[in-house]
């Protein structure tokens, strides 16, 4: 352990590396009038109260909205294994348990994504959200690169 009379000694040899310049000459320094000091702080608070109010904007903002899935835990569909049902299926399943405001996404190659009240014949089923309005929003993918889940394995594919 480095003892102060050590730091000390070492510190008086890093003084003297240091190469010594003149001192200012006495009164030859420039201050900070008030009116520019006051001028600075009242610029500081504006920028401060003008980030404040971008970044509540910013997240007040209400165009832009979160739904978290119907089959996530603590939601209506938890559970239920929609995206192993064919979209025929998943209708019936939904019907049945008073799901009767559906909107259905349907995605395909080559092609502007289409909406439908009647779910498609074929596709692969993918849980959606229910929105503002009560409607449930379902994705069906029938692009040629579209996969059963994983749990899926062994139900029968759309």
């Amino acid at each position: 352990m480095i003892d102060d009379s050590e730091l000390k000694a070492r510190l008086s040899e890093l003084e003297a590396r240091v190469p010594v310049t003149a001192a200012p000459a006495p009164g030859r320094r420039r201050r900070m009038t008030p009116l520019l000091g006051g001028s600075l702080a009242a610029a500081v608070v504006l920028l401060v109260a003008a980030t404040a109010t971008i970044g509540a904007a910013v997240v007040t903002r209400t165009d832009v909205r979160g739904y978290p899935g119907v089959e996530n835990p603590g939601q209506p569909l938890a559970g239920a294994k929609l995206e192993c049902m064919t979209p025929p299926q998943a209708q019936a399943y939904l019907t049945a348990r008073g799901f009767t405001n559906v909107v259905w996404q349907i995605e395909r190659d080559g092609s502007a994504t289409a909406f439908a009240s009647n779910p498609p014949a074929r596709g692969y089923v993918i849980a959606g959200f229910i929105d503002d309005e009560g409607v449930l929003n379902m994705l069906v993918d029938q692009r040629a690169s579209a996969q059963p889940f994983l749990s899926c394995s062994g139900s029968p594919t759309p």
